[in-house]
């Protein structure tokens, strides 16, 4: 959600500029900046840190260039971010992409995944949908 449109929320809702904003920042579901077709988590909770969770976002970053203020790569297919804890502390180190959650990982786990990912991400939108529907009917 661009900041740049909260004076055309306020004034369709009926409120505050700062209203629209406090939403806009409060739930994980918005954001002021746009995200990657892929959203990487990396969990960075206790057990995760323990168990080395930060090489995990480090390989991440390297491979794809981003830091810790460039979350998003400039294709918008990647998107990494840590979070404080994903609930999955037994399987530790953990990350998810869209929702779906990786445990036990490692960087060269990570990297594989990655590879996986930039596969899928490059294909046309078409072949992608008939081979996930194929999978589903199969």
């Amino acid at each position: 959600m661009p900041p740049e449109i909260f004076p055309y929320v306020s004034k369709k809702l009926n409120l505050s500029e700062a209203h629209i904003y406090g939403v806009a920042t409060f739930y994980e579901n918005f954001s002021l900046e746009p995200k990657g077709k892929f959203i990487f988590k990396v969990c960075d909770g206790t057990a995760c840190h323990v168990r080395n969770s930060a090489p995990l976002l480090a390989a991440l970053r390297k491979d794809l260039g981003l830091s810790e203020s460039k979350k998003t790569t400039s294709d918008f297919l990647f998107t990494v971010e840590t979070v404080s804890c994903l609930g999955a502390c037994a399987l530790a180190p953990v990350m998810s992409v869209n929702e779906k959650v990786h445990a036990a990982m490692t960087p060269e786990k990570t990297l594989a995944l990655l590879e996986e990912l930039k596969a899928e991400g490059n294909k046309p939108e078409a072949e992608s949908c008939s081979q996930e529907a194929s999978h589903v009917a199969g």
